[in-house]
């Protein structure tokens, strides 16, 4: 697998029992709670997302249960990277009990957006879950997913809109006061000062196009007092030089 992994990287499976912190018990708890619910492999299918026998990375895999859907449909080869080596860790174990036979258990590696230690044009299909709200700049990390992705190839991608902090404004006041400044911040400055920003999808499609990326597919969860809450794209990397589509 030299050819795929040009930079010399390995996973680290060593995390202090410290580091796994009740937010991480609680994230990986839930994570499999929709793996188990079906609600993962409906977000692949909504999307018409099928892995069968080509080359995956999941970008942001988290603990995993992601990777555990996409293997259902027998990939060639499946990636995931995430910048938190904690669920990396806990998620391995996850992964091992879900996924038969364990020859078919991914590859995991600690890296994130926008540098990705992956040769240029290596992966069939690239997912990038509710990734985008955090990485500190939107083109650069679109267009490094592109970077690895093969011409022809579908990249899938999905984040928060402005409906979303809507869902907590009873359980936690100030984290989505705190969402819609982060969003404001960047709108205004073109800078992420604060992560986990909210995002129009419209914009998010307009720097796929200018990349190449031509989106295919969206897909909204719900709607809260007409805004979006989390939007799904789909979207094929062109074959030919990227255009800018207005």
């Amino acid at each position: 697998m030299s050819d795929i992994f040009p930079i010399c990287v390995s996973p680290t499976f060593i995390v202090e029992r410290s580091r796994v912190t009740e937010w991480h018990r609680a994230y990986i708890q839930n994570a499999y709670r929709e793996l188990e619910g079906g609600i993962t492999r409906k977000q692949l299918d909504n999307l018409g997302i099928n892995a069968n026998s080509k080359r995956v990375l999941d970008v942001g895999c988290g603990p995993g249960n992601l990777l555990v859907a996409l293997s259902t449909d027998t990939p060639e080869l499946l990636i995931g990277v995430d910048v938190d080596e904690t669920f990396l860790v806990c998620g391995r174990s996850h992964i091992e009990k879900s996924i038969d036979p364990p020859s078919a258990v991914p590859t995991l590696f600690c890296a994130s957006l926008p540098t990705l230690p992956f040769a240029d044009e290596t992966f069939d299909l690239v997912t990038c879950f509710l990734v985008m709200p955090h990485v500190p700049d939107d083109s650069a990390a679109l267009t490094e997913l592109a970077r690895v992705l093969k011409p022809g190839g579908t990249l899938a991608v999905s984040g928060h809109g402005l409906g979303f902090p809507l869902r907590y404004l009873k359980r936690f006041r100030l984290k989505p006061l705190q969402m819609y400044l982060a969003s404001l911040i960047y709108r205004c400055t073109g800078r992420k000062w604060i992560r986990n920003t909210l995002q129009n999808d419209r914009k998010i499609c307009n720097i796929l196009n200018s990349i190449g990326v031509v989106p295919e597919m969206r897909h909204y969860n719900q709607k809260i007092l007409g805004c979006v809450a989390t939007y799904w794209i789909k979207a094929i990397k062109s074959d030919t030089n990227p255009k800018a589509i207005q």
